[in-house]
């Protein structure tokens, strides 16, 4: 009966030891997937910035509209008026 304290010394020893392993595993898994967040929100801000004059996409198809239309006016005021002359 003697012998039984040791055995359920190195169960508890042995219990111990993995659960700090799996810890650590946890840990390490953890601090991973936070330097790969990183990695995806440089990504993104990188992208971001590549990709924002995009958004003049709009503004600048606005402006030839515009532009377009005047010189339309113009050359049609000038046809009519190339007669008079």
């Amino acid at each position: 009966m003697s012998d039984w304290w040791f055995i359920g010394w190195g169960v508890g020893l042995l219990f111990v030891v993995i659960v700090v392993v799996l810890l650590l595993l946890m840990i390490r898994g953890a601090s991973r997937a936070g330097d790969k967040a990183e990695s995806i929100i440089e990504a993104f801000n990188e992208a971001e910035g590549n990709t924002s004059g995009l958004w003049n996409v709009a503004t600048t198809n606005r402006t030839i509209v515009d532009i377009t239309s005047s010189a339309r006016s113009a050359r049609e005021y000038l046809e009519s008026t190339a007669g008079e002359i």
